[in-house]
């Protein structure tokens, strides 16, 4: 039990020293000290006042010891002459008293002297000490004024201080914001490159019937070739028109923070095309391509798809998340092998 009281007792105090030496300033420190040595100083001139006073009347008291011990022997010879023998020994007891007074006085005021000689020399050597202290004291105080400047601007240069780290935190999230932003640029200009996003300042006709055209010249195409073989001898019927695939109810996507949309199936097919790609991403840990690709995924739902409205209640086949998520969030919510079901 005492070995755990020692241990505690111990620690208690390593604890308060460590919290003491945090909260101790030594210019406070040095000041105090020099306030300390000046009210030695102080309380030993009041001694050697204290002394000298005690001694000066010591003094006074010896001095008129004396002349009572002067008065005493001319009494003691006045009795004699008197014929008074009785009075002249009375007053030679007396005489004899005030000997001995006189005496124990004069060891008394010469201890005293001694004393005050010896306060004299320690105020003459405690002025010293403090004069010494005071010159010492102001040159440690510039030299810890100047040490703390320099940690100060220490850790401004290598970011430790407060106000630099707030500095640096901001200028990472403006660059975290500028990546997700020309992110998002990239996607929106691969997509419209690949003709996956209609290019809104073109003059010329939609894909749609674009589309159309070039089935048209293929079918002209076609025709022709037939034509040329039945007059080689090489005959094979035309080839008939083709027939449009009928449609496919698509797929409703939510973006997350963005609302529902419903996409048709050559959006829902070029969506899960981009969604394989963000499954190979993920796997390869590529950070920058996983964010590229959920921004192509979100522009792709927001600009081919219709907007569901809030007053309809319709179920999300998918959900995509915002293109800031990490690589180990998007893997999290990744299932049969993508976000898009029916992506694998």
């Amino acid at each position: 039990m005492a070995g755990t009281l020692g241990r505690i007792s111990s620690i208690f105090k390593a604890k308060m020293n460590a919290t003491l030496d945090k909260v101790e300033d030594p210019n406070q420190m040095i000041d105090y000290s020099y306030e300390q040595l000046l009210e030695q100083q102080r309380k030993v001139r009041q001694g050697i006042v204290q002394v000298a006073q005690a001694k000066s009347g010591l003094q006074m008291q010896l001095a008129h010891l004396q002349q009572d011990s002067g008065k005493f022997d001319s009494q003691a010879k006045q009795a004699l002459a008197a014929n008074r023998e009785d009075l002249a020994r009375l007053a030679l007891s007396r005489k004899a008293d005030a000997t001995q007074q006189l005496q124990g006085l004069q060891t008394q005021i010469t201890a005293l002297q001694s004393q005050q000689d010896q306060l004299q020399v320690g105020a003459q050597r405690l002025d010293e000490k403090i004069q010494t202290f005071n010159t010492h004291k102001e040159t440690i105080k510039a030299q810890y004024t100047a040490a703390q400047a320099q940690v100060r601007i220490g850790e401004a240069a290598s970011g430790l201080s407060e106000e630099m780290g707030d500095v640096n935190a901001a200028i990472q999230r403006a660059q975290d914001k500028t990546q997700a932003m020309q992110a998002r640029a990239n996607a929106i200009g691969e997509l419209t490159a690949a003709g996956t996003l209609p290019d809104m300042l073109s003059t010329g006709e939609d894909d749609v019937q674009a589309q159309l055209d070039q089935l048209s010249t293929s079918s002209s195409v076609d025709a022709d070739l037939a034509a040329l073989k039945a007059q080689l001898g090489q005959g094979a019927p035309a080839p008939k028109q083709i027939a449009a695939a009928p449609a496919s109810p698509g797929m409703v996507v939510r973006v997350q923070g963005g609302g529902q949309y419903r996409l048709d199936q050559p959006a829902v097919d070029d969506l899960q095309s981009l969604d394989h790609q963000l499954t190979d991403a993920v796997q390869a840990h590529d950070s920058g391509k996983v964010h590229a690709l959920l921004s192509q995924m979100i522009v792709l739902v927001q600009t081919r798809g219709q907007s569901v409205g809030t007053d309809q209640v319709v179920p999300s086949e998918a959900i995509l998340p915002p293109d800031t998520v990490t690589v180990e969030e998007v893997q999290a919510m990744l299932h049969q092998g993508g976000l898009v079901e029916g992506a694998a």
